[in-house]
């Protein structure tokens, strides 16, 4: 019987004995027959020597298959990579003469795909061919899924991963159309499209790529793409296309991509029920039903994928344009999403006053139990600019990572009013010009957690009501106010809520779903649409090394990720900066305090589909124990806490985490503190709150604080030539 071609056939696969390479004579008369047309100089011959690998090991395990071809996993140089070979079926009993079509097909993408360098294309590494009988073998880099598989996995895709892979795919194709000559792929669908383990988009399978030539207006082969995904001009029987076409394959990307649902278009003539006569669609029309499911955040790109399916080419946007609106409304997105506090500009400040006038009579009758009250007022048109302005708070100021690099400038301190009540272990949150604090009244274990409210339009106190659960951290989700684990004020057991608080009602609600774990002082983050929580303590004597992460615009349940903290901790403030997640100083059961620092790339601590766990980064020992992260500054900045040298003792220094990934003082405390709340404002001036003079020999806090204190940048001379 004749022996089948193909890669594997009567090959080991145990991926210890890799497959002999033939000969330099074998393989250039090999080429030599199967070099299509378009590449039979001897230049191109040379290339496809160039590019022959040695040492190819097969992998046991078939990644995926297609009509042409199958793809298997090899090791190249203990890499890991896939491999492409053709169907043996298609050369099996046919002649010679149809053999080398279909190699010549095979190597015509080889060479293309060796001209190509792309973030967002599949990298090509080579050719390979065991031995002169059998058929060649593309060696590619490994992608972890495609785009269909991870739609067809995962019920809910979140949002910022689905504008990352259409923005991905819209830059490999202006690559590819921007080529000279420009390259049009002619099958572009999520089953081309594979990912990597970080959702980064590649776009992959070139066989039936087109180079059009700029003066080409003749009659093509009709396009042999994904029918659900080809524009009408395509399946025509004499075909005339450009790179309009992979326009509007793109906007089915889309479509596929937000809707989780494959764009099938129903019939182009449809019977129309009133009528009874036969009706043409658009493309358009013939999608719209998918069209409509494009709701939130992706409502924004509802313009450009009508665009694009255009039933006329000369009508669909160039790739160019498209680009720059899909990176528009992704950085629109993430603008959104942010925490951090925004230039406010006058709607916003008409809609602040509004919404107060709606609100005094609810809240004056409903805080009945505020120690201090509130002062409700009516706001005209001349008071409209010192509203939701904070006290001593200046727009000259420059920006605090900015200033403190340089010598002209120092921390200027200004007293705001002082807390209520003394807090030591204080945490703070900040959202609608409003501080929200937490904290300790008492350094004994029988201390009651209060909640303070620093409102700065009015610079006042209030208290607002008990959460249910002390020792919680307040943080802000959504534009809401909550309270995120901690023990329950009842049984003092530790609990996995999540409290929010509505205005409205002046109470405490359910309004999130809880935690999956325990936890009490976790560390607490936001990121896009995320909210990370790591650590704390899950019983008397141990706490936790786990993450797990919530999506709040989706509000679906929290998950575990699958990289865990570097150790057991809690009483730590973590802050998310330039991209990366800092854990600097913390608590756990073995050591209580700890001077050590990590960061890791966000995007890996929050990946959802890998259950590879990512490495943290180890980096320069903080100076102080136990001290304040600052949130959203460029730079990572730490205030306070104790010092080194005397651990019972609070520090009042200020350090820089510097390009030399070393910690610099850049500045001081008005008087020394630990376990402070710190948030920023505005970029360029940083509150801090309560915390604590000194630490008990049994741990406790001592000396809760009441002081608050708002720092700037001030310019203390000019340089003079």
């Amino acid at each position: 019987m004749k022996q089948p071609h193909g890669l594997f056939n009567g090959e080991s696969v145990d991926g210890k004995r890799p497959l002999h390479p033939c000969s330099h004579s074998q393989l250039k008369m090999a080429m030599e027959s199967s070099i299509s047309s378009s590449i039979t100089s001897s230049m191109a011959v040379e290339k496809l020597e160039g590019l022959t690998l040695k040492e190819v090991i097969p992998v046991m395990g078939e990644i995926g298959h297609g009509a042409y071809g199958r793809v298997f996993k090899v090791k190249f140089f203990n890499t890991l990579c896939a491999a492409k070979e053709i169907h043996s079926i298609l050369v099996e009993g046919v002649t010679g003469v149809e053999t080398r079509r279909t190699v010549e097909m095979f190597m015509r993408e080889c060479y293309r795909c060796s001209l190509l360098r792309h973030p967002n294309i599949v990298q090509f590494l080579g050719i390979y061919r065991p031995t002169y009988d059998k058929l060649p073998v593309m060696v590619m880099e490994m992608m972890a899924d495609s785009l269909t598989s991870l739609v067809d996995k995962h019920d809910k895709i979140p949002i910022h991963i689905k504008f990352s892979i259409v923005h991905d795919v819209s830059l490999g194709l202006c690559y590819l159309h921007n080529h000279d000559p420009p390259i049009v792929h002619r099958d572009l669908s999520p089953n081309n499209i594979l990912l990597t383990s970080h959702h980064v988009a590649k776009i992959s399978d070139l066989g039936v790529a087109k180079v059009i030539k700029a003066d080409s207006k003749k009659t093509m082969t009709k396009a042999p793409g994904t029918v659900d995904f080809m524009p009408p001009e395509a399946l025509d029987d004499s075909p005339i296309y450009g790179p309009s076409l992979d326009v509007f394959s793109f906007a089915g990307i889309v479509l596929h991509t937000f809707n989780q649902q494959w764009p099938r278009p129903s019939s182009q003539v449809p019977l129309d029920p009133q009528s009874g006569k036969r009706v043409v669609l658009s493309e358009v029309e013939r999608r719209q039903q998918y069209v409509d499911k494009m709701r939130g955040e992706a409502e924004a790109l509802i313009p450009l994928v009508k665009e694009c399916l255009s039933d006329d080419p000369s009508v669909r946007p160039n790739i160019a344009y498209v680009c720059s609106i899909i990176e528009t409304a992704k950085e629109s997105f993430k603008k959104r999403c942010s925490t951090l506090p925004t230039t406010v500009d006058s709607m916003s400040m008409y809609k602040e006053i509004e919404q107060l006038r709606t609100e005094k009579n609810l809240l004056v009758a409903r805080n009945r139990e505020v120690e201090t009250q509130l002062t409700h007022r009516q706001f005209d048109t001349k008071e409209v600019e010192r509203v939701l302005r904070m006290p001593s708070l200046s727009e000259d100021a420059p920006p605090i990572v900015s200033a403190l690099k340089t010598t002209r400038y120092k921390m200027k301190w200004t007293q705001l009013p002082n807390l209520p009540t003394p807090l030591s272990e204080t945490y703070a949150a900040f959202s609608d010009h409003r501080i929200y604090v937490t904290g300790c009244t008492s350094p004994f274990e029988d201390a009651v957690h209060q909640i303070f409210v620093y409102d700065c339009p009015t610079n006042k106190w209030y208290r607002l009501p008990p959460s249910g659960h002390y020792y919680g951290i307040p943080h802000i989700i959504g534009g809401k106010l909550v309270i995120i684990g901690g023990r329950l004020t009842e049984t003092s057991q530790r609990t996995n809520k999540v409290s929010t608080f509505d205005k409205v009602t002046h109470k405490w609600t359910s309004h999130y779903p809880d935690m999956l774990t325990v936890r009490s002082r976790p560390g607490i983050v936001t990121y896009l649409e995320y909210v990370i929580v790591a650590g704390g303590t899950i019983d008397d004597r141990n706490c936790s090394n786990d993450i797990e992460i919530f999506n709040w615009i989706e509000n679906c349940p929290w998950t575990k990720v699958s990289t865990l903290l570097p150790f057991p901790m809690y009483a730590f403030s973590p802050i998310v900066c330039n991209e990366h997640f800092y854990i600097v100083g913390f608590s756990n059961s073995e050591m209580y305090n700890s001077r050590e620092a990590y960061s890791i790339p966000v995007e890996k601590l929050i990946s959802l589909f890998t259950k590879k766990s990512s490495s943290w980064n180890k980096i320069s020992q903080c100076p102080s124990i136990c001290p304040s992260l600052t949130p959203g500054l460029s730079t990572p900045l730490i205030i306070g806490g104790h010092t080194f040298d005397n651990e019972k003792v609070a520090s009042q220094k200020i350090y820089m985490y510097g390009s030399n990934k070393e910690w610099k003082q850049v500045s001081k405390l008005s008087s020394p503190r630990s376990q402070s709340a710190v948030i920023s404002i505005n970029n360029n001036s940083i509150v801090i709150i309560g915390g604590c003079t000194y630490m008990g020999a049994a741990g406790n806090q001592v000396g809760p604080l009441a002081t608050v204190e708002l720092g700037q940048a001030e310019l203390i001379y000019e340089t003079t030539l």
